[in-house]
This record gives structure tokens, sequence and C-alpha cells, in this order.
């Protein structure tokens, strides 16, 4: 997406200079920002400027009056006068209303589908009969890089992503824009994405159903959606284990499919590779298969694409919180190399 030219105006000098300074110093990738405190400069700059401003936040007597083509405009607290315009709560934290501000522009077909530039994000897919490894090993995978994206399509999760942190969306309301077609569905996926120290994430559903009840076409917008992101070189999918239609369709999108395991559940590796062969056909060389742990056991059937981690083991898998995961040099060159090859 191109850069997002955004207005915020209000009276209150120190607050609106805050949240500017909040989207420069971690949106900058995103939007570029103008900043008013005054109304007649605002006016001016809007009428010299209107075809070039995507979107404005403003309190109610600085849009009062400005022409409606200047695109989408967003008050920033509750108006008593103006009925038919969005908006946010001022003074709520700064990641909220980015994310409502993405939310009212994808509301938004005609101004949305300025930022549709057609990017692409490599789907890796995580894939183990061991539900704790398969989470872990995904979130250590986006650990690598910035650019990459943690996504869980599980129903239950096994981990909690909502230690001392307030989520404004999540999953769900990704794919309640989908289903009712309210939106671009990648806008929705930006609006939900939380940013904690290093890693980036979509928090997951708070239903199950959601997910559940996903129709085939519902199905291909939502993976459609992750690999024509963009914003992120690499989202790391984190599926349910089961052959159902979104965890088949996501295994055949997939750019990598990585299958970590240990020696507890090298039995299940046949049963993997007999459906993957059922899924891929000749597309089986994206399969990277990871041996984790320190056991000394060296699965006897020959497996291509074969890797080995040792220090991924029982104590990384106890963790109590995410925010304790975290990669040393040679683990992240690991798990790069791993990417790459």
């Amino acid at each position: 997406m191109p850069l997002v030219h955004l207005v915020l105006a209000d009276h209150d000098f120190e607050y609106i200079n805050r949240l500017a300074q909040w989207f420069m110093e971690n949106k900058a990738d995103r939007f570029s920002v103008s900043v008013f405190t005054e109304k007649e400069s605002f006016k001016k700059f809007v009428s010299a400027n209107g075809g070039k401003i995507d979107v404005i936040l403003a309190s109610e007597d600085f849009i009062t009056d400005i022409p409606a083509n200047n695109g989408t405009a967003i008050l920033l607290g509750q108006a008593l006068r103006i009925k038919n315009l969005p908006f946010v709560e001022k003074y709520k934290p700064a990641p909220s209303i980015y994310s409502e501000i993405l939310s009212a522009v994808s509301a938004s077909p005609a101004e949305a589908e300025k930022w549709n530039s057609g990017g692409k994000s490599d789907l890796v897919v995580c894939f183990s009969t061991n539900m704790y490894l398969k989470s872990v090993f995904a979130i250590l995978l986006c650990l690598t890089a910035k650019e990459h994206v943690y996504v869980s399509l599980e129903s239950f999760p096994f981990h909690t992503m909502e230690e001392d942190t307030y989520f404004n969306k999540n999953l769900s309301d990704v794919l309640y824009y989908i289903k009712s077609r309210k939106g671009n569905p990648v806008m929705a996926l930006e609006s939900a994405v939380i940013t904690r120290e290093n890693l980036s994430f979509l928090p997951p559903v708070d239903n199950p159903l959601d997910i559940w009840e996903l129709t085939n076409d519902e199905t291909d917008t939502l993976i459609e959606a992750l690999g024509s992101w963009g914003h992120f070189s690499r989202v790391i999918v984190d599926p349910e284990v089961n052959a159902g239609s979104l965890t088949v369709k996501l295994l055949k999108a997939a750019s990598c499919i990585v299958v970590p395991f240990d020696k507890k559940h090298m039995h299940q590796i046949p049963r993997m590779k007999r459906m993957f062969s059922g899924i891929l056909g000749q597309d089986l060389g994206k399969v990277k298969w990871v041996n984790c742990g320190n056991s000394g056991t060296v699965y006897p059937e020959e497996l291509d694409n074969y890797f080995e981690i040792t220090w991924i083991d029982e104590s990384i898998l106890s963790l109590p919180s995410l925010s304790d995961l975290s990669l040393q040099r040679f683990q992240r060159k690991n798990l790069e190399d791993l990417l790459s090859k």
C-alpha cells in the first residue's frame, strides 16, 4: 500500500502532537501526517490540498463546512451537530485510533481501492501433530524478522495472546468483514495487527464458530487476503491440525510448509507424508521436515528437505508466556537458513 496522507486537527496542542508523534514513530511506512491546531490554517490547507488528502481525523468544529470530497473524514470525539460521520473516542490509545482509522477507510470501497496495491506476502504454514511445538515454532519463525506476522487460525489456540495488552480487534472482526463483504479484507487485516516488542501478530478468534462456519468462497477470500497483504514479507500461519477445507487450501497456497516434530511424534510422520502427497501432488518440495530437540534419534525413513534444530526442546515448549520467547543470534540464523533453503 502507498502512504496514507492523514490530517490531524484539534485545539488540544499537546494531545494532537503526541498522537502525530506516535504515527511518525510507529507507522511511518504507512502514513504521512499533517497536524493543525488552528482552524483557519486547517481550512486553507484542506482547500489547497483536497485531492492529496486521504483521511482527516479532526474534532467537530474543524470538520464543519469543509468540502465532502477530501478523503475519509472521521470525527475525533463524539459530535453534537454532525451525525453522518464515523467517530473515534478522543484520548483512546493511539494503536486503537490507528485501527479505527483503517476500519473507517476499509468500510468505504472507493477509498480502500486507492491502497489495494496488489502486494504479495509469502505464506509459511507450520503443521505438526504436536500442537504445542507447532505453535511455538510458528512464533519463533515470526521472531526472525520485523517483516513477519503471526496468524493463528486455531479454534482454541494453545497460547494466550492477551497478557497486558488491550486488543481493539481480532481475527473474528476480519472474518466479519469477509462474511459481510463490508470492505477491503487486506485493510481489515491491517487494522487488527498488534505489534508487541519484536512480535507482530493477529489476535485469534474469540468465537470458534467464526472459523468453522466459513464457506468455500470466504475461505478463498481469507487466503487471498493473507497472500496479497504486502505489508509483511511473510505471513506465518498456525492452522488447525486437520484435513478440513481451510487447512487443505492453506497447504496448497503456501510457499513453504514447515513440519516440526520430536521423538514423541515420529510415529505420525508416515500419516503426514501420505496426507501431504494426496494434497500437494508434485509440489512436495515445499515441505520442510524439522527434527527438534537433542534426542539423538534419527528417523529411519528418508525424508526430503530434512533439518535438525537441537535447541528447540522441552525447556522452550514449557515457557509460561509468549513474552519469554526470544532468539539468540545463532538461533535466529538457524531459522533464517531454514526459511531460505
